[in-house]
């Protein structure tokens, strides 16, 4: 603490001394403000270990927009509520709503003639009124198969369907059961006294058989997707949630496009584990040049790439062969061979033809930084927005800031719809004059410095205008899981675990290709087959080469 001043010292020095004083009180308010909010984080934590009600998380109300020419979504409309002043957030509401489907087609036609009709009443035609109506009716179909026994004393009996094949009940009831459970998020044991309600014989064990297993057809159209998204898109899209399973923390990652979305839980979100995750649809690894260039570039021990050198080109038929080979080298220390197995993962996705320069756009996340990344600025621009001004002159530092911020995402939205070289300079020399902005909230200098790291996977999409600028989609998506984590907690088996990982991802898709997901069920339960393989519906929206001579509902 300055000691305070005598008052017959030199104006100049006491001006000096004032500044010092002042300089120590924001920076003494800055750390008290870090402080409670801190305290408040800690509070909420120790509420939410002892079970007690926290704080309610109220959203304030965003303030309309008087211009009533400017609509949602519009770079006039400001989206940041929380603001006392607009600072030019845009609204960024990319969920795409579902539209009506029309009314059902050959209706049945019931003429109601009026009520005592007077003499000499004259018919002027019909008026016409609809009404839908849905209705659910239970039957038993009994097979009779014929026992016959040939002359060689061999017995031949009638053959079931197909689509009842294994099964104690038709196709049409499993459709719905599956239906209710991973599309409209339906408990198990509310399905279950439904069905009981509609007077559909069924036990508990028996529902959660029809929803967990014998789907190897559904997982094998799911894995089909991943395939080919990374084979066919431009660019994925990534992002991941806690997912609990056999009460435990697990994580669930989303991986997509605006053509295909695919969910996989695992029990980690590592680097490592999102490498494996795209390489599921391959079980043999390989370690090639572009491992041992990934040791490098990650500064692994000089020793354990001689090693590895050594086994160059060696070809690995799974998971378990690798590790085997790994204790076998005695590499023990944990974060060393997770980035040995990093490196055979990436090593293997480029030798299965994945492309090295695929882009990766994420929320920033670091397990997400292989291949080329893209950043999403909504993201980037959140530690501007948390800094807790202490004064009116951070306040006004801050706002500053935040519009500049939101001034650079409104050009990089022209350049995308318009690219130019011009263009692109002057968003790099804008982005680079923020980032380099002197300011006093330390803060604020940080948040500006982390901004600065990520100048590359922020202004990737001047290089390539296909990227998106924010991961919206990714989590819209993904919000499928915390819905149903938030209704069931988890999973208990892995057959569970796996199929709603391979439901959440087949509804999906038909919601990005504006197929009915109960059609879909219906179409591959009866065996109809007349809806084409979703990840052909990939490369339609990419190339778009498919025939859509198919119906959509049955």
């Amino acid at each position: 603490m300055p000691k305070p001043f005598p008052f017959d010292i030199p104006d100049n020095e006491k001006s000096e001394l004032i500044s010092k004083i002042l300089k120590y009180t924001t920076r003494t308010q800055e750390e008290n403000a870090q402080l409670k909010e801190r305290v408040n984080i800690l509070e909420q934590e120790i509420h939410r270990l002892k079970g007690l009600n926290g704080k309610p998380d109220i959203k304030p109300n965003t303030p309309k927009n008087d211009d009533s020419s400017s609509k949602p979504g519009d770079d006039n409309d400001a989206g940041a509520g929380h603001q006392k002043r607009d600072t030019g957030k845009p609204d960024e509401r990319t969920k795409k709503k579902r539209k009506k489907p029309p009314k059902p087609s050959n209706p049945i036609r019931k003429r109601v003639a009026p009520v005592n009709i007077p003499e000499g009443s004259e018919y002027k035609g019909l008026n016409l009124y609809g009404v839908q109506e849905i209705t659910f009716t239970v039957s038993l179909i009994q097979y009779e198969l014929e026992h016959w026994v040939t002359p060689d004393g061999d017995s031949i009996y009638g053959r079931l369907p197909e689509s009842v094949q294994g099964y104690h009940f038709g196709p049409e009831l499993r459709s719905y059961v599956l239906h209710q459970h991973h599309a409209c998020g339906v408990t198990e044991q509310q399905l279950l006294e439904s069905l009981w309600d509609r007077g559909v014989s069924i036990s508990a064990g028996e529902l959660s058989n029809l929803l967990t297993l014998n789907h190897d057809d559904f997982h094998a159209e799911k894995d089909d997707l991943l395939t080919t998204g990374l084979f066919h898109c431009p660019y994925l899209q990534v992002d991941d949630t806690g997912a609990r399973h056999q009460g435990q923390n697990g994580y669930c990652t989303f991986i997509g496009s605006p053509e295909f979305a695919w969910f996989g839980s695992t029990e980690s979100k590592s680097r490592e584990n999102f490498l494996s995750l795209l390489h599921r649809p391959w079980t043999t690894l390989v370690l090639n040049e572009h491992a041992m260039s990934y040791l490098e570039d990650h500064n692994c021990p000089a020793k354990w790439r001689k090693v590895f050198q050594e086994c160059l080109c060696v070809h690995f038929f799974n998971r378990e062969s690798w590790d085997a080979f790994l204790d076998d080298c005695g590499l023990t220390k944990p974060r060393l061979r997770q980035k040995a197995s990093e490196a055979m993962l990436y090593g293997s996705l480029l030798s299965h033809g994945v492309r090295s320069d695929l882009p990766i756009h994420s929320d920033g996340a670091g397990q997400f930084d292989v291949f080329i990344r893209s950043g999403c600025w909504l993201h980037a621009g959140r530690p501007i927005e948390r800094v807790i001004p202490v004064n009116k002159e951070q306040v006004e530092e801050q706002y500053q800031l935040l519009c500049r911020f939101w001034d650079l995402y409104r050009e990089l939205k022209a350049f995308k719809a318009a690219p130019d070289d011009k263009r692109a300079s002057s968003v790099r020399q804008h982005f680079r004059q923020l980032v380099q902005t002197r300011v006093e909230c330390s803060e604020l200098r940080e948040a500006l410095s982390n901004l600065a790291v990520k100048e590359p996977e922020l202004l990737a999409v001047l290089d390539d205008p296909n990227l998106p600028l924010h991961n919206n989609l990714s989590e819209s998506q993904i919000r499928e899981h915390v819905k149903r984590r938030k209704i069931s907690g988890g999973t208990r088996s892995e057959a569970g675990r796996q199929a709603r990982d391979t439901f959440a991802s087949l509804k999906k898709m038909c919601r990005l290709h504006e197929i009915s997901f109960w059609s879909y069920l219906r179409d591959r339960l009866n065996g109809y087959n007349v809806i084409p393989r979703l990840s052909e519906f990939i490369k339609k929206a990419v190339y778009g080469d498919m025939d859509e001579g198919f119906t959509n509902t049955f």
